[in-house]
C-alpha cells in the first residue's frame, strides 16, 4: 500500500522543510556521542547549502514521502544513504514511509549501503525490513587530544604505529569534534590501539573510531574492554 502521499521528487521548493527534518534528526544523535556529532558552528545553515547542493547534482537521488526523505549519493556501483530521517506523527514513520523510501533506493541497481546509527532503533528495523544487514560497524572512543590544533597537512594522513594503522580524516562540516577524527583500519592488539590512540592525539584528533567486520568477536571484545562504544553500522543486502 502506497503510504506517505507516495515516493516522489525531492526539489528545491522542499529545502526548507528537508533542513528542519535532517536538523532534529542530528540534534538527537549528540546525546549518544557527544564529542564524535558535536555540532559545527552554523550547522544548521551549513546542511541546509549542503542538502540544496544535493538536490541539484545529477549524482543524486534525492526523494521524499509527506513525513521523510531520502538523500542517495552514486558512488561507483554504490548508492550510499547517509541523509535520511523520518518525522513525527502517529505511530512509526520508518516503518511505514521509511520503508517505502528504502525500497525505492534498493530499485536504483547496484549495491545500497545504508548508514545507520545504532542508536536508531526504528532506523535499523526499517533496513531489517527491507533485507538490509550491518557488514561494517564503527565503534568509537574519545581521546586525550594535544592543546595544540593540528596543522591542515596533518588532516587524511595515515597513522601507523607497530599493530595498527589508520588515518586523520576531517569531521564533516556539519560536525566539530575539535580536530580531526582518527579512523583505524588494521589493528593486532591492546598495546597496538593505545600506540596509534596516542599517536594520533598528539596529532590533535579528539576522536578515535574503529572500523569492525561484524564477525569479528576479537575484535569487538577488544574494543568494549579499551572503553569504545558501537556507534554506527553500515548496512547492505548480503
Amino acid at each position: 500500500m502506497t503510504r506517505g502521499g507516495g515516493v516522489r521528487r525531492l526539489t528545491a521548493a522542499d529545502l526548507d522543510w528537508v533542513t528542519l527534518l535532517a536538523s532534529h534528526r542530528r540534534e538527537s544523535l549528540v546525546p549518544h556521542a557527544p564529542r564524535f556529532w558535536a555540532p559545527a558552528a552554523e550547522a544548521k545553515a551549513r546542511h541546509r547549502d549542503f542538502l540544496g547542493h544535493l538536490i541539484d547534482s545529477p549524482d543524486v537521488v534525492a526523494v521524499r514521502t509527506d513525513h521523510a526523505f531520502l538523500i542517495a549519493l552514486s558512488r561507483g556501483g554504490t548508492w550510499l544513504v547517509d541523509d535520511a530521517a523520518a518525522g513525527e506523527a502517529d505511530g512509526d514513520l520508518w516503518a511505514t514511509e521509511g520503508v517505502d523510501l528504502l525500497r525505492h533506493a534498493l530499485h536504483l541497481g547496484g549495491c545500497l549501503r545504508f548508514v545507520v546509527p545504532v542508536f536508531e532503533t526504528a532506523r535499523m528495523a526499517a533496513a531489517e525490513q527491507v533485507g538490509l544487514v550491518p557488514v561494517e560497524l564503527w565503534w568509537h572512543r574519545d581521546l586525550d587530544r594535544a592543546e595544540a590544533a593540528p596543522a591542515a597537512e596533518d588532516v587524511d594522513l595515515a597513522v601507523r604505529v607497530p599493530g595498527a594503522a589508520g588515518r586523520l580524516v576531517a569531521a564533516p562540516p556539519v560536525y566539530d569534534p575539535g580536530g580531526p577524527v582518527l579512523l583505524v583500519t588494521e589493528v593486532e592488539s591492546p598495546d597496538a590501539l593505545t600506540r596509534i590512540e596516542s599517536a594520533a592525539a598528539a596529532r590533535g584528533a579528539g576522536v578515535s573510531v574503529v572500523s569492525q567486520d561484524p564477525g569479528d568477536e576479537t575484535l569487538r571484545g577488544m574494543l568494549g574492554a579499551a572503553g569504545y562504544v558501537l556507534t554506527t553500522a553500515f548496512c547492505e543486502r548480503p
